[in-house]
């Protein structure tokens, strides 16, 4: 029991302001009165204002506008390429791929979905290369070849 005691006393006097430790002043820097000061409160409020306000850009593809109603809503080759990460020129090119196949009845557009959220499952840092495997894996178990995204590489330099 007076161990408790003891601890608490001991807690309580290591938590306690300057001005109440007495001959311990002489240890202690002038105007410092505790862990944080004011300046020190401030300014780290002012640090996480700012850094609530900064805005971020994080789609990848452009906006665009189709007709004089702007539609807002992402087509399946947008949807794809943002939510997938494919940032490479032959990842996009192999999203084109599969958006063309399912417009061409080929592919099912509810397989192509199912499979994209199965990858963002398996890693949602990075969920490309999950979603190549499985999309041709069930392809090739449907009949359809699909190629490897490194068939998609070109050799022509980038356009900025």
């Amino acid at each position: 029991m007076t161990g408790r005691c003891e601890r608490r006393l001991w807690q309580a006097d290591r938590h306690e302001t300057i001005e109440n430790r007495g001959a311990e002043n002489d240890r202690v820097p002038a105007g410092r009165t505790g862990r944080w000061t004011s300046t020190g409160t401030w300014t780290l409020a002012g640090i996480l204002c700012l850094a609530i306000a900064t805005p971020v850009a994080a789609q990848i593809t452009a906006p665009r506008t189709l007709s004089t109603v702007p539609d807002r809503t992402a087509n399946l080759e947008e949807q794809l390429t943002n939510r997938l990460r494919a940032v490479a020129p032959d990842q996009q090119a192999f999203v084109r791929h599969i958006v063309r196949l399912t417009e061409q009845d080929r592919l099912d557009l509810k397989l192509v979905v199912a499979v994209e959220r199965y990858a963002l499952k398996r890693n949602s840092v990075l969920p490309f290369p999950y979603f190549e495997r499985a999309i041709r894996y069930l392809a090739e178990k449907r009949g359809l070849t699909i190629p490897a995204v490194r068939q998609f590489a070109t050799t022509a330099a980038p356009t900025p």
